[in-house]
């Protein structure tokens, strides 16, 4: 009796091992069934996704192309485009027809439409005077002779520069060097003229030239006065000191000279 009970238990304890075995390996069998369901759905949502990201480049490709050839054929038909409006010549037949419209001037043709300051009437015309030796500097203000009014700047410095060259008698007395000018626009006008009084100890050359005493300035060159009085007519010592050449210091002292010259 004792052994069939031992017996019965030896089987019961096989029975629930092997069970439990069964049960293990079942278990186990189910979660690595659905490890790979999961795998797989995995995959198949990567392959899905992956179509999806192909199909839209591939539209967005499509699109970009037949939107570059849509610009294209719109360019082709702006309707901003004078071929495009109907009645308009190009711009070729508007050359060979010699009728440009105001629009396609260039910036030299509309330079040339702007009025260029002149001088007019009322222009207010400042004479600048400085002294170079003692550093004097005075303003005048004047309103422009018949001479002036009209001229235009490029005018006024050519008549500036021929005022230099031909300066009256006063003026070169004075050291007249340099006429500039400083500012220009139809209301006011800005004339510095530079003077060196200093620059030269004498203002005056008497020498004699075919037989005639001549003066000239201190250049030794531009003549100031012929004064007709004959070389032969003065001293011999006089006609000797004019043959090296006299200098005279001022016009007081020039005219004492001719005045006992001609005396």
């Amino acid at each position: 009796m004792k052994r069939a009970v031992r017996y019965f238990s030896c089987i019961m304890l096989l029975g629930v091992m092997f069970s439990a075995c069964y049960y293990a390996s079942y278990k186990n069998a189910i979660k690595k069934l659905r490890e790979m369901e999961t795998k797989q759905d995995i995959n198949s949502l990567l392959d899905d996704k992956q179509k999806q990201a192909e199909t839209m480049f591939s539209d967005l490709l499509v699109g970009v192309i037949d939107g570059s050839e849509t610009n294209k054929e719109s360019e082709k038909n702006d309707p901003t485009d004078p071929a495009f409006v109907t009645g308009i010549p190009d711009s070729g037949e508007l050359e060979a027809s010699g009728e440009v419209p105001d629009e396609t001037l260039d910036d030299s043709q509309e330079a040339a439409t702007v009025k260029e300051a002149v001088i007019a009437p009322e222009t207010k015309i400042v004479i600048e005077s400085l002294e170079i030796s003692t550093g004097d500097f005075v303003t005048k203000e004047m309103v422009p002779d018949a001479v002036l009014v009209g001229m235009t700047r490029q005018d006024l410095v050519d008549y500036l520069a021929k005022e230099l060259e031909d300066m009256t008698i006063s003026e070169y007395e004075k050291g007249l060097y340099a006429n500039e000018l400083i500012t220009f626009s139809e209301n006011k006008v800005v004339i510095r003229k530079s003077y060196d009084s200093s620059k030269d100890d004498y203002m005056y050359y008497l020498a004699i030239k075919n037989g005639e005493i001549v003066v000239y300035f201190n250049d030794r060159r531009t003549v100031y006065e012929y004064t007709g009085i004959k070389a032969l007519s003065l001293q011999e010592d006089v006609r000797l000191s004019l043959l090296e050449g006299i200098c005279v210091h001022d016009s007081e002292e020039l005219f004492s000279l001719l005045e006992s010259y001609s005396s």
